[in-house]
């Protein structure tokens, strides 16, 4: 009896492939790692390096934003046509300058950074900028001109208060005073210390005065204010503000403002002598003032002439003419003699003058003043 093993497929054939897959194998390493070792004696090779090219541009680094009056730092990075950092940049151009200017359009600062400072290529360095707004930092060197992204410079803390006030303004006419809160470099702020009470206003000098004398805090909005004041004396002064927080006053002063006299108005007459014998000589003193009882101290460019007249009680005695050249800062002197016993009135009048053509000169008052102003004046 015969017995059969069923195999699937053909017994002889999968013997077959599988002794010629084993030796394929074989002879595939076998040739893997005898190539190498018949090639080595024809095997070479050599390295290169690959320098930076020529300067093509800066980047320059900078921070987004920065307080006034703090310091931050540049980095400058000398670059390639293919934005390779030019390692060799100091030794390339040892002796020469890069020119940084830092600030915005109509304000610059400008510094030399040698490039000698250059440290493979990159050189850092710390600057400052008071001024508040939008600045960048730019270089020029070898004609290629390069700027920063934009950099906002914001203000500081409050550290005190601006008085902007004119030059010149006349005695009795209103004139414009605007104030803000500032930071230690001027600055605006909106945020500032709130007053405890009223803000005092006052003028520096031999008594002077303003009104209105008091300005109530809430008047200042977002650190800003603006008012009308009037003084009626004339002379050089200063606007101060006394604002109390804190625990304590603090007191803000505007810069020299020049009070000039308001248009002629009278002369002011006084003796050096009560009382005088008959023919010893004495001196008239007279002064020309305004409404307010200034003194006129340009009152030799005055077209006209001033009449002196002693009166008795019988009449005038004696008058003589004089032109207003003759004042000398406002103040004219007279030296007379008089003979005859008595008492007698002396008085002085301009002759030949428009008084209303004096007036025209001086601004005409704006008594419609706004109500913010307008309640400041009650």
């Amino acid at each position: 009896m015969k017995h059969y093993s069923f195999i699937k497929g053909n017994p002889i054939m999968n013997f077959n492939a599988k002794k010629i897959t084993f030796y394929g194998i074989i002879s595939f390493l076998l040739l893997f790692c005898l190539i190498p070792m018949l090639s080595v004696n024809a095997y070479a090779f050599t390295t290169i390096t690959i320098l930076p090219g020529k300067l093509n541009n800066f980047r320059i680094n900078v921070p987004h934003s920065v307080q006034a009056g703090s310091k931050f730092n540049v980095r400058l990075v000398a670059l390639d046509d293919y934005g390779n950092i030019i390692t060799d940049f100091a030794k390339k151009y040892e002796g020469l300058n890069i020119a940084v200017n830092i600030g915005g359009k109509n304000n610059k600062e400008q510094l030399n950074i040698p490039a000698s400072e250059f440290k493979k290529g990159i050189v850092n360095f710390d600057v400052s900028y008071k001024k508040a707004g939008r600045i960048e930092v730019s270089s020029l060197f070898e004609g290629i001109d390069d700027e920063s992204m934009p950099i906002h410079i914001y203000a500081g803390p409050f550290h005190n208060l601006k008085i902007s006030a004119p030059k010149d303004v006349i005695a009795g006419v209103p004139f414009k005073v605007k104030i803000y809160a500032a930071d230690q470099y001027g600055n605006p702020v909106k945020l500032m210390p709130k007053s405890k009470g009223s803000i005092k206003v006052y003028l520096t000098g031999d008594n002077f005065s303003i009104r209105p004398r008091t300005i109530p805090a809430d008047y200042i909005n977002d650190g800003f204010g603006k008012f009308n004041f009037i003084s009626d004396r004339a002379g050089i002064a200063q606007l101060n503000f006394a604002v109390n927080y804190g625990g304590r006053t603090h007191v803000f002063i505007s810069k020299n403002i020049n009070i000039s006299p308001s248009y002629f108005k009278k002369f002011l007459i006084s003796t050096n002598i009560a009382q005088v014998p008959a023919g010893r000589p004495f001196i008239i003193k007279i002064v020309a003032v305004d409404k307010f009882g200034n003194v006129i101290t340009n009152a030799d460019r005055i077209n006209g002439n001033v009449k002196l007249s002693l009166v008795s009680s019988g009449g005038i005695e004696r008058s003589s003419l004089f032109s207003f050249k003759a004042f000398n800062k406002g103040i004219a002197l007279v030296k007379t003699v008089f003979n005859r016993v008595g008492t007698f009135n002396i008085y002085a009048k301009p002759e030949g003058i428009n008084i209303k053509k004096i007036k025209s000169s001086v601004p005409k008052v704006n008594r419609r003043i706004r109500a913010k102003s307008l309640l400041l004046y009650k």
